[in-house]
């Protein structure tokens, strides 16, 4: 009898352990900071994105009211390439390792005419930031090198982390993948400068994502745009900041051509009421 009890005892707190674990996994709540919140659905938006006739996700963080909020669960959990929101952590990267010099720091126009005509002259790293810059940030990934940069998106945390397989493009046709709430949980961190890069670092990458600054709000953002199989992908992700309360966003949509683009910025600012 004395032999059953300590096994019957050891029975049940495995049976426990495999409870807790089971209730671990079906756990959807999401880390934020010292924040832990499960993501609630709501359908307020849907005639949002009814209205420009486009399939995606929003996700929105308010941590002053604690709520993370989306419009499909599902898709604020994949992963999607990154597009030129990758930028954000490719300029951070090349600031914390003296490959970028500064926000004023320039680069010369290499002469290449390109399909976009503002890339078609010198900018400093701002506005090549501003106005997305391919080629300066491929030469900012190459720079880094492809070991420094593999060590650097695991220091950050940055969805997958895989820098593969070419080191000046895995963001745009890569293996790289991030989801919105992975955008939100990075986007906290550079915002409340904890990420594990100096504070220079990442005021610089802030001062850079400053989009629009009025009366009432300061926003700081993001867009990215790449391939999404037949379809193209759009990001706009960031936060804003209204009457010392700040929220963040992290938007992708399916979009059919480049003249949706605009479609980001809209749906955002729509549902934020800016």
């Amino acid at each position: 009898m004395t032999k059953i009890v300590p096994l019957l005892l050891f029975t049940l707190l495995a049976a426990a352990a495999l409870i807790v674990d089971a209730s671990d996994r079906d756990d959807h709540s999401v880390q934020l900071a010292e924040l832990r919140l499960t993501p609630q659905l709501t359908t307020d938006w849907d005639l949002v994105f009814q209205q420009h006739q486009v399939e995606g996700v929003l996700v929105l963080f308010d941590p002053q009211q604690q709520t993370l909020t989306t419009n499909d669960l599902n898709r604020a959990n994949t992963g999607y390439i990154p597009a030129s929101t990758f930028k954000i952590a490719n300029g951070l990267i090349g600031l914390e390792l003296d490959v970028v010099a500064g926000a004023e720091q320039v680069y010369p126009w290499d002469k290449q005419q390109r399909a976009f005509k503002v890339w078609n002259q010198d900018h400093s790293f701002k506005s090549a930031f501003k106005y997305s810059v391919v080629p300066i940030f491929q030469q900012i990934a190459r720079d880094i090198g492809k070991q420094r940069m593999v060590n650097m998106l695991a220091s950050l945390e940055y969805g997958n982390q895989k820098a593969g397989p070419v080191l000046d493009s895995f963001w745009l046709d890569g293996d790289i993948r991030i989801s919105a709430i992975e955008q939100l949980q990075f986007l906290q961190k550079l915002h409340n400068e904890t990420l594990a890069v100096s504070h220079r670092s990442q005021q610089i990458i802030k001062q850079v994502m400053l989009t629009e600054s009025t009366e009432n709000h300061a926003l700081y953002a993001k867009t990215g745009f790449g391939h999404h199989g037949d379809k193209y992908i759009g990001w706009w992700v960031g936060w804003v900041e209204m009457d010392e309360r700040t929220v963040y966003f992290a938007l992708n949509l399916d979009l059919a051509n480049i003249q949706q683009a605009s479609l980001r910025q809209k749906i955002v600012k729509q549902v934020l009421q800016l």
